[in-house]
């Protein structure tokens, strides 16, 4: 499972919840969100609970924990309950360190800007050389990026990401022109 599924059921718990709240019987709907809730509360005290014990367990311990926050399904888990061990700004550092290597075989280069407030900003350019290297297409990798290894990430701003400046004109564009000039020619003759 990723990131993008670990969003689709949570979105899915949110459409549950809207319902429930939407009840007509009070009885339903409190019981209903008491019981969520207290499900809630235990899935928070046993994953908070396992991160202690991984994390006092030694070196094996911290590298099983680290390797599990890593993961987009954990790490959406440990985020939502507070507990994932590794700050937001180091996860978000990482994930721009590994799409760097990735960017740069698509022709362009990604730097961390700063973190704040659940928002990240990050300069992207590119060269406009390689496969894959269209601007939309490196915000998309950035943005997957960020978000597999900082799901809590609410707004990415994306800096720098101008075109190329290849000159490349496509043809149709150019043929209206060149039959104007041509007119403009007999015209003046």
């Amino acid at each position: 499972m990723d990131n993008s599924e670990f969003r689709a059921h949570t979105e899915q718990i949110e459409r549950l919840v809207a319902r429930v709240s939407a009840l007509a019987d009070d009885g339903a709907r409190t019981t209903s969100l008491e019981l969520l809730q207290s499900l809630m509360d235990l899935h928070g005290r046993v994953i908070s609970r396992i991160v202690e014990v991984l994390n006092d367990s030694g070196e094996s311990g911290r590298a099983s924990l680290a390797k599990l926050g890593s993961d987009p399904l954990v790490c959406g888990l440990l985020v939502l309950y507070g507990v994932h061990p590794v700050s937001l700004e180091e996860r978000v550092s990482r994930a721009i360190e590994r799409v760097g290597v990735k960017l740069k075989k698509q022709g362009g280069t990604v730097n961390l800007k700063g973190v704040a407030d659940l928002a990240v900003r990050v300069k992207v350019q590119s060269s406009g050389n390689g496969c894959g290297s269209s601007p939309d297409a490196l915000k998309e990798t950035v943005e997957q990026a960020i978000l597999e290894a900082a799901p809590e990430v609410t707004e990415i701003v994306v800096e720098g990401l101008a075109t190329s400046g290849s000159g490349f004109v496509p043809l149709n564009m150019i043929q209206p022109a060149a039959r104007e000039e041509k007119k403009y020619e007999e015209s003046a003759a």
